[in-house]
């Protein structure tokens, strides 16, 4: 082998390294573009509310991605919550959060009952409600209500993903082109009012 054929082979396999790292880079920046853009249509869609077809509410948010830095950042109270639980950080790969109010109407008939108070009896009206989704037990005593109130709740949660199509329409890839859940309630009385999604890159 001459000198002028190994200092081609020399430049030839410098030019292949180059070429080979390049395309790493630019797949790991199109990853990272494709993180960005869904972050931000993440943060520029607010939470999808709707109805199921049996009529329960249900609401719809697209994933939040985040590296673990930024959670930290921006999610701190989220963190702190981690860390009570007694879980490492490095460990979790997706958090969920699900805000509820509930909106329902107490109607009951008010019964007779007897308190024994500083070894007295008092005459007090009763209170006691056993529903599905709520349950309410107290007394009236003159003008107040001393009651406790115990609310039960179901939610479900379904993640799906769209894969990226090989030239848009052929065959499925290993590129996610979008993860969101669905929280359903299957109270009915139940109200999602807020709904996210972070999935942490480690």
């Amino acid at each position: 082998m001459s000198k002028l054929e190994r200092h081609l082979a020399t430049a030839l396999v410098i030019i292949l390294g180059v070429v080979l790292w390049q395309c790493h880079r630019m797949s790991d920046m199109e990853r990272k573009a494709d993180n960005l853009e869904a972050t931000r249509n993440t943060l520029l869609d607010s939470v999808e509310h709707y109805k199921t077809r049996d009529g329960l509410n249900a609401a719809q948010v697209s994933e939040l991605r985040l590296t673990m830095d930024e959670f930290k950042k921006y999610r701190a109270d989220d963190v702190a919550l981690i860390k009570s639980l007694q879980t490492k950080g490095r460990d979790v790969e997706r958090y969920y959060t699900v805000e509820t109010v509930t909106h329902d109407t107490l109607q009951t008939v008010l019964r007779d009952s007897v308190v024994v108070r500083e070894e007295k009896p008092t005459r007090v009206r009763a209170v006691n409600i056993d529903r599905k989704w709520y349950s309410l037990h107290g007394f009236i005593d003159g003008d107040s209500l001393n009651a406790t109130l115990k609310t039960r709740s179901a939610l479900n949660i379904v993640e799906t993903v769209k894969y990226k199509r090989f030239l848009g329409f052929l065959w499925k890839t290993n590129k996610v082109k979008d993860r969101h859940i669905d929280v359903t309630s299957q109270n009915p009385n139940e109200e999602i009012t807020d709904v996210s999604f972070v999935v942490i890159d480690q």
